[in-house]
Order: structure tokens, then C-alpha cells, then sequence
């Protein structure tokens, strides 16, 4: 009884350590963003299998809320641009540089800019 419950937790071990190795290798997982310059906004998001990712939330400016949609595909080597939509008006980009764990870069939406940076979690 004890050796199957050893080789079953010995097998199940394994098979996580196989997915977070898998994981590590790869931009797809979840992430944070995190917007600073003209606003400061923090943003969590999936980049799925293809490194395509979508993002929203409502961000209040001034004394508006603007429904904000951030949309783009990693490449990869790690290059990224991606569209910022706000209240279903292309107002910007993103661009920047991804690795496996990390990314950082600059964004412009109309008057407002700044850089963000990216965390695997």
C-alpha cells in the first residue's frame, strides 16, 4: 500500500513539474500588466496557445469612465504591439519586448503615454 501511494504521488509530482517547466519556456500563461505615465493601470490578461492576448477594463479619466480594450499577439521573439481600443475607438499602441518571465516597453493613447511592464505569475 505505502509504494503505490509513494508512486503516486512520485507521478504526480512529475506531471506538475512537466507543465511549469512547459510554462517557463513560454510566453502563454497569466500575466500582469502595468500601465504608468499619463495614467496608472494595472491589467491581468492570459496569452493564449497562438501568444495572442486581449485584455479590458473600465478606466475612469478625468471625470469620464472609458471602457478600454488592449489587444495584440506576442511574435515570437518576443517583439509585441498591440492596440489600446477605448470606448470602441482605436486611440493607440503598445509596443515592447516580452521574454519568457517579464516584458517591458512604451505605450500612446491620443494625449496620454507612458511605459508599462509585464509580469509572468
Amino acid at each position: 500500500m505505502r509504494k503505490v501511494n509513494v508512486v503516486f504521488v512520485f507521478a504526480v509530482a512529475l506531471m506538475l513539474t512537466s507543465c511549469s517547466l512547459f510554462q517557463k519556456d513560454s510566453f502563454q500563461g497569466k500575466w500582469q500588466l502595468n500601465l504608468t505615465g499619463g495614467i496608472t493601470e494595472t491589467f491581468e490578461f492570459d496569452v493564449l496557445e497562438d501568444y495572442s492576448f486581449s485584455m479590458s477594463k473600465t478606466i475612469n479619466y478625468g471625470t469620464r469612465d472609458y471602457d478600454v480594450e488592449i489587444s495584440g499577439k506576442i511574435d515570437n521573439d518576443g517583439s509585441v504591439r498591440a492596440d489600446i481600443i477605448a470606448s470602441g475607438q482605436t486611440m493607440g499602441q503598445i509596443d515592447g519586448l516580452f521574454n519568457f518571465e517579464t516584458g517591458k516597453g512604451k505605450w500612446n493613447a491620443s494625449i496620454l503615454y507612458g511605459e508599462w511592464i509585464a509580469t509572468k505569475k
